[in-house]
């Protein structure tokens, strides 16, 4: 009888070579799909990370800086309204504030006085802005020449404090009004009244409105 057996070597050859070949196709697909997976995984987090950037605002930022926006009609129109109101605020204060002042003209001066009693130059500064404004004032003409922004004395607009002296020595105040003229407690004798530069000229003046 022939022997159809085959020796073991062949057998064993046969028998696992076709195992190696699906274990490595096996491992070589893993292997794929691990790369395909880390080549998706990278793209991702790319694509993640350009989106923040771009949110951001830092993924396309130019050399010569960034691009002016321009100003919607819908902002423009809230902006133009916003300092509309502040224009329109700032003159009512001025108004409010002149219209106070002129009520007391005739006021008799006060040395000291700080009531329609009687004033005294920075007396009646510091009542006019407080009842017109409700601004407090500090006591004293050297002291409210502290305040507010220096104006050239040829940019002057109504409402504008107006001093005479310098530093501590500050020693008199008044309120501008218009076309060089003023209005102030003057002195004894003479009370609340308007007077020109001509008359008595200002050393310079603070904006506090």
């Amino acid at each position: 009888m022939m022997n159809f057996s085959q020796p073991q070597g062949e057998r064993s050859l046969r028998i696992h070579t076709p195992f190696a070949a699906v274990v490595a196709s096996v491992v070589l697909a893993c292997s794929l799909a691990l790369v395909s997976d880390e080549t998706a995984s990278a793209a991702e987090t790319s694509a993640h990370n350009a989106s923040v950037q771009f949110d951001t605002g830092t993924a396309f930022e130019s050399p010569l800086g960034p691009a002016p926006v321009e100003e919607s009609p819908a902002a423009k129109l809230v902006r133009q309204l916003d300092e509309t109101i502040r224009q329109a605020e700032h003159d009512a204060a001025i108004e409010a504030l002149t219209s106070m002042a002129l009520s007391f003209e005739g006021t008799p001066y006060s040395y000291g006085g700080t009531t329609p009693r009687g004033f005294d130059c920075s007396g009646f500064v510091l009542y006019c802005m407080r009842e017109a404004l409700g601004m407090e004032m500090p006591r004293t003409a050297a002291a409210q020449s502290s305040l507010g922004e220096r104006v050239p004395m040829d940019a002057l607009e109504r409402g504008d404090l107006l001093f005479w002296g310098s530093g501590s020595g500050v020693y008199h105040v008044g309120i501008y009004l218009e076309d060089n003229t003023y209005i102030h407690a003057a002195g004894t004798g003479k009370g609340v009244r308007i007077q020109s530069f001509d008359y008595f000229c200002p050393t310079f003046a603070k904006r506090v409105l």
